[in-house]
């Protein structure tokens, strides 16, 4: 994929490093010279020392073929104008790095993908406390209504030695990962101790059934 990022703080640069190790075609917009020239020298991406928020550079980063515009600069309304401006311009998908929890629902309305740290972080701590740390959620979706979660499969876990497709929990999961490796179509991959699969879970009677394949008892 395509992808522009506005902003070289340590959320842009983690991104950027994170996507481009995945092999997708990364820019990344930073205004600072000295950071941006750090940033060439350690990055696997096109680092453009410009101001991501003018259409003149927009335009030159080719911003009408791009897959995803991500703003995470620490400013909102920076992010919001970068991500109005940038989808009039022809980018397909816009996302932003929401500050403030009260502009988190402003952003939504207006279709941008927004995250915000705050209720991430709070989210995850609360589900943390709820299942004792043993099923971690990274997400909340559709307003709440499912939990994307990470589950560690351990040496008693009752998935061992069996296929996704052998689990009565196979539909709710839509990734494998393995050491380094990421699979998205595992139909012939047996699990192991240490691979950890990436489900939603709508209600408890899925929260329970996502618990045992965890095989952690104590």
């Amino acid at each position: 994929m395509n992808i522009v990022i506005l902003g070289g703080g340590n959320v842009g640069a983690r991104l950027a490093k994170q996507l481009a190790k995945f092999q997708h075609q990364v820019t990344l917009f930073e205004k600072d010279s000295l950071t941006a020239q750090r940033l060439a020298s350690e990055l696997d991406a096109t680092v453009l020392n410009a101001d991501g928020t003018e259409k003149s550079n927009l335009l030159d980063a080719k911003i009408s073929e791009s897959d995803v515009f991500i703003a995470v600069t620490g400013d909102d309304k920076t992010n919001l104008f970068a991500c109005q401006l940038a989808e009039k311009l022809g980018a397909r998908k816009t996302m932003a790095r929401v500050n403030d929890p009260e502009d988190l629902e402003f952003f939504l309305d207006l279709g941008i993908t927004a995250i915000n740290t705050t209720s991430v972080t709070v989210g995850a701590i609360e589900d943390s406390i709820r299942h004792q740390g043993k099923m971690p959620q990274i997400a909340s979706i559709a307003d709440d209504r499912g939990r994307i979660v990470r589950l560690l499969l351990s040496g008693e876990s009752p998935a061992l030695g069996k296929k996704v497709t052998d689990l009565t929990f196979a539909k709710n999961i839509f990734a494998i990962s393995r050491g380094e490796r990421l699979f998205l179509e595992y139909e012939e991959n047996t699990l192991r101790e240490g691979d950890v699969l990436y489900a939603v879970v709508r209600n408890d009677a899925e929260v329970k059934l996502a618990e045992e394949l965890i095989g952690d008892k104590d």
